[in-house]
C-alpha cells in the first residue's frame, strides 16, 4: 500500500518555519498566515507521528527528529522548483506573439495561418492587432509585423510616404525584409458602370477614399504621376478594411497596398484597376529582438513567414481582376 504522503504546502511551510525560526516569519514569507503555519505544522506532525518543533510561549526549537526530516526534503524541495521553472521556461518558448497591423492580420495573416499551425501543433498562438509601434519585443516569442522606412532610409520623393512608426527604440532589432508596399487603386465594378479609368487623371475624376495611417497617399501617388489632386470634399476611414469596404459599397476609388489584394479575384464587386502601381516610401518587415535569435517559436514562424512571401507574386493579377467585370 503505497503510504500517504505530505502536501507540498505543508513541506515548504517547515521547512521556511525552520530556516527562520519562527512561525510568524514564515508565514509572512509565504504570504500566509502564522494560524496557517502553525496548522501546517500540526498535519505533518500527526502524518508523521513524531514532534517536529517544541514550542514555548515565545520561540519554537527544533527536534533532532524534524532537523533530519528538514535536511532530507530541502533538497527535494529545491529540485522540485527547479524542475517546475524549467518546464514553465520551455512552454513559453512554445509560446509565439504575434503583434501585426489590424489589415494585414485579417486578409493576408489569417487566410494562411491555418498553414503555420498545421505544422507546429505544439505552439500556442496570440496574434495582436496594433498600428503602433512594436513593444517587448526582447520578450520570449514575441515579433512583429509592421511596415515603414527602416532609419537613414532613403527613398525617392515619388514614392507615397508612410507616417507609421515601426519600432520607438531600434537597440537590438533584427529586422527581415518580407515584401514590398506597393499601392494600387480598387473600386467597385458598380462605380465606374463598365468604364474602367486607365490612367491616373482618369482616376482623379471619381470621388477618391483616405486611409488615415497613410493620409498622403492618394496626393504623393497622383503627384508621382503628374497629377494634382485639388481641394475636394474628402472621406477618411481610420483603416484599409474600412477604406475596401467603403470602395465596396461604391462610395469611391480606395488606394491600398497591394499585398492586402492577393485574393481579390475572388471577390465579383471589387476591381483593381488597371494603372501605375507605385511602391511606396516603405516596406513590410519582420521584426524580432537579437535576445531571441534562439528562440524556437520565432525560428519556426520566420521560416514560414519568409517561405510564404517569397510566393508573393510581383503585382496583383489584373487581367485576372478585369475578366470578372465581362
Amino acid at each position: 500500500m503505497t503510504p500517504r504522503l505530505p502536501s507540498t504546502q505543508c513541506l515548504r511551510g517547515l521547512e521556511a518555519a525552520a530556516r527562520l525560526q519562527s512561525f510568524t516569519a514564515a508565514a509572512r514569507e509565504l504570504n500566509l498566515t502564522q494560524g496557517a503555519i502553525s496548522r501546517q505544522i500540526r498535519e505533518l506532525e500527526e502524518l508523521l507521528g513524531v514532534e517536529l518543533f517544541r514550542r514555548s510561549t515565545r520561540q519554537i526549537e527544533m527536534t533532532p527528529a524534524g532537523a533530519d526530516y528538514v535536511s532530507a526534503i530541502r533538497p527535494l524541495l529545491q529540485k522540485l522548483a527547479a524542475a517546475t521553472s524549467d518546464v514553465k521556461r520551455r512552454r513559453s518558448d512554445q509560446t509565439l506573439t504575434i503583434s501585426v497591423l489590424p489589415t494585414l492580420a485579417s486578409m493576408w495573416l489569417m487566410p494562411r495561418l491555418n498553414g503555420f499551425l498545421q505544422s507546429h501543433q505544439g505552439f500556442d498562438l496570440r496574434v495582436m492587432s496594433s498600428i503602433e509601434p512594436a513593444q517587448n519585443l526582447e520578450k520570449a516569442g514575441a515579433v512583429a509585423l509592421r511596415v515603414g522606412t527602416l532609419p537613414g532610409q532613403k527613398h525617392k520623393a515619388r514614392h507615397p510616404r508612410i507616417s507609421l512608426q515601426m519600432v520607438a527604440n531600434w537597440d537590438g532589432i533584427d529586422v527581415d525584409p518580407l515584401f514590398p508596399d506597393t499601392l494600387v487603386p480598387v473600386c467597385a465594378r458598380a462605380l465606374i458602370k463598365g468604364a474602367v479609368p486607365t490612367s491616373a487623371s482618369e482616376i482623379a475624376r471619381y470621388p477618391l477614399i483616405h486611409t488615415s495611417t497613410r493620409i498622403d497617399a492618394w496626393g504623393d501617388w497622383l503627384s508621382a504621376q503628374g497629377v494634382q489632386m485639388g481641394r475636394r470634399s474628402e472621406l477618411i476611414f481610420g483603416h484599409f478594411f474600412m477604406a475596401l469596404e467603403a470602395a465596396r459599397r461604391t462610395l469611391g476609388i480606395a488606394l491600398v497596398p497591394s499585398i492586402l489584394l492577393q485574393d481579390l479575384q475572388r471577390d465579383g464587386d471589387l476591381l483593381i484597376l488597371p494603372s501605375a502601381q507605385i511602391p511606396s516610401a516603405g516596406f513590410y518587415y519582420l521584426l524580432t529582438h537579437e535576445n531571441n535569435r534562439g528562440d524556437p517559436a520565432i525560428g519556426c514562424f520566420r521560416t514560414w513567414i519568409h517561405h510564404e512571401a517569397s510566393t508573393i507574386p510581383d503585382s496583383p493579377n489584373l487581367e485576372l481582376a478585369l475578366s470578372h467585370q465581362e
